[in-house]
């Protein structure tokens, strides 16, 4: 059995950012749920009920007591229905929010990233993908039809997969460069999801992956600090102004204890696959 591909983190030391200030990025606004979009939601019901149900106006309160445990009148599932309209909103969101702060790091990179190093981060995402199809017990082929992806398709979202996870990981370290971020072994699992903390620092302590771990959790911290204080302006409106620091001579500045801001809800869970650390070597 082949030695399994390890992904390759460029040294910080040899990169820059141009900018390591706020990241700026601009959102779509928000989408309110009408009237209208709420009966299509209920629509749905209609359709789903069979004969009994002919029309949106046949869904009153007694067939809510009928149908929903809890509720009681047809205004209660109008409003439940915009709630987690408004609650999935938030989360596409964040997601969206994200993504666009990812982006303005990347694009602050000085400096090209080897093509040999792309291509094994290519490689050993690949053999990745390979190990878990098999742990899923399905093939490559299976896995294609199902995405609806050619073998070429799939070929070239792996290499936008590579490229992505190679420069915003650079970015994030020379970020945490500047920022002297810093991960106490305390809190490595604040930042690395586990569903169970002590066996996982176990594990990485027997392994010997602490390092990297801690490396990975680094990263986490430094993205959601970039992702709570980024300057988010709305498509269509005009960018709020920014209000001016007032100096007062007789009170000394204080610079803020970054480690106390709040953390932002980062719930893009599947793409923390980019802070991946159990298989990392160094590009010297």
């Amino acid at each position: 059995m082949s030695e399994p591909t390890k992904i390759i983190d460029l040294d910080p030391a040899k990169y820059t950012l141009n900018d390591y200030d706020n990241v700026r990025i601009t959102l779509p606004p928000k989408e309110t749920m009408t009237e209208e979009d709420v009966d299509a939601e209920l629509f749905q019901y209609v359709i789903s009920s069979g004969k009994n149900i002919k029309s949106i106006a046949d869904l009153d309160d007694e067939w809510v007591k009928r149908t929903f445990e809890g509720m009681e009148t047809i205004d209660e599932v109008r409003a439940a229905i915009v709630e987690d309209y408004e609650r999935q909103q938030e989360f596409d969101r964040a997601d969206l929010k994200y993504h666009a702060c990812c982006d303005v790091l990347i694009s602050r990179i000085e400096g090209e990233i080897p093509q040999d190093v792309l291509e094994n981060n290519v490689k050993a995402i690949r053999q990745g993908n390979e190990e878990q199809l098999a742990m899923m017990q399905m093939s490559l082929t299976q896995y294609l039809r199902e995405e609806h992806l050619t073998l070429d398709q799939y070929e070239a979202k792996l290499h936008k997969e590579a490229e992505f996870q190679t420069k915003l990981n650079l970015a994030l370290d020379c970020m945490a460069v500047v920022l002297c971020t810093q991960v106490g072994n305390h809190e490595i699992t604040e930042y690395l999801s586990t569903p169970d903390p002590a066996a996982f620092i176990a594990e990485i302590r027997e392994k010997g992956l602490v390092e990297e771990a801690r490396r990975a959790a680094v990263r986490v911290k430094v993205m959601r600090r970039v992702v709570d204080t980024a300057i988010v302006t709305i498509e269509g409106e005009e960018p709020k102004p920014v209000a001016p620091v007032i100096e007062e001579d007789e009170e000394p500045f204080i610079m803020p204890d970054f480690d106390e801001m709040p953390n932002p809800n980062i719930v893009n869970a599947g793409d923390f696959e980019k802070f991946s650390f159990s298989v990392v070597s160094h590009n010297d």
